[in-house]
């Protein structure tokens, strides 16, 4: 079986990468893989092609209009079985995995900037189109949450797969101790005897909140790991004089390292299909404070593996974390019940899902 897996970037450190490489880890002895992506760092497995499609990466716009355009083309030059489109990556594909839907999306959004605001006027009648495409014939969602925004904004009604992103385990593990998380600390430059929350992602998605609640808690630190531009989110933070307790980090090429240093994981997103950050968290031993609206928190049994959080009630937050603040020990066991509920989401039940969509849409290809 040859497969065409289009992605903009096949890099671990971005969400859609990390799901193609490990696919291609698990699949690559049961699947001729051609990848065609803008960048690669990834390992090289046996059988696997790779495919430079060049693409205009100014912003996110422009990336996403000349990558579809340069792919075509480029795909066009390369037979395959099937083709597996990462969201709006190309437009002629049997296999769809969505990651995101902009029109749910952009109604959650809170800002007045015109970039963001520019890139969904343009992109979401253009991802519409897309999932209403005649050739595609199978959608894998990566949250129930996500499936049904897709088919209510989109219009699809053909068949779809729930398939949750995987984690590894033995990646993100629970740190062996206070000396472990001493380590750490120090390598992230946190107070040793400080309670440590843990801020990971897209500053849209809840940062805002995050250091909120740092100004409630005096004993608490808040280190944030984001790519994202993080000026505004210092002026906030020296408005409400914690910027003593609020370590910006920016990007970390190691996420696990985050989690063995700190303590708690906070997330109060209002949006996110999924959120691998929540599961990674939760593989980490951490009790974990997440939006209850997001993809991951499908996988959260309320009270029992982790806490489920509206965020734009502040005082139901703080109420949460006052909970795991006076009771630590119920704290400890939330995060090890959490990493105990997602054992079995792990990239090789993933891959084997995925596998059993390619074989069923090859099937019905052939008898097309």
């Amino acid at each position: 079986m040859k497969v065409a897996l289009v992605v903009h970037d096949y890099n671990a450190n971005f969400g859609q990468g990390r799901y193609c490489i490990e696919l291609v880890k698990r699949l690559h002895n049961r699947v001729r893989f051609l990848i065609f992506a803008n960048t690669f760092e990834a390992p090289i497995y046996p059988g696997e092609l790779r495919v430079h499609v060049p693409a205009i990466r100014l912003n996110a716009l422009a990336t996403v209009f000349s990558f579809i355009r340069q792919a075509e083309t480029r795909i066009s030059s390369f037979p395959s079985d099937l083709i597996h489109a990462q969201g709006l990556t190309c437009w002629n594909t049997d296999i769809i995995t969505g990651h995101i839907c902009n029109s749910a999306r952009e109604k959650k959004m809170n800002t007045k900037w015109i970039k963001p605001r520019l890139f969904m006027k343009l992109v979401i009648p253009f991802e519409r189109r897309f999932y209403q495409n005649n050739r595609a014939q199978h959608l894998i969602s990566i949250s129930n949450i996500l499936d049904t925004e897709i088919r209510n904004h989109y219009r699809w009604n053909k068949p779809s797969s729930i398939i949750y992103h995987g984690t590894d385990q033995s990646l993100f593990r629970v740190s062996l101790g206070v000396e472990d998380r001493q380590i750490f600390k120090n390598q992230f430059r946190l107070t040793s005897n400080r309670w440590t929350w843990l801020f990971m992602g897209e500053a849209s998605k809840g940062l805002r909140q995050c250091i909120e609640q740092i100004s409630r808690f005096e004993n608490a630190q808040l280190l944030v790991v984001s790519r994202s531009r993080l000026n505004n989110f210092k002026i906030q933070a020296s408005r409400l004089g914690v910027s003593n307790r609020v370590i910006f980090h920016g990007f970390e090429s190691c996420p696990q390292n985050s989690f063995r240093a700190v303590d708690l994981f906070l997330y109060p997103s209002d949006y996110d299909p999924f959120g691998m950050v929540v599961t990674e968290a939760m593989s980490s031993g951490l009790p974990v404070v997440v939006g209850s609206g997001i993809g991951a928190a499908e996988l959260i049994d309320h009270g029992t593996t982790g806490f489920l959080c509206d965020p734009h009630c502040p005082d139901q937050i703080s109420s949460i974390l006052r909970q795991v603040e006076q009771l630590p020990d119920r704290g400890s066991s939330i995060g090890r019940d959490g990493r105990k509920a997602i054992s079995h989401h792990n990239w090789d039940a993933c891959a084997d899902q995925t596998f059993r969509v390619y074989e069923e849409a090859l099937s019905r290809k052939a008898n097309r």
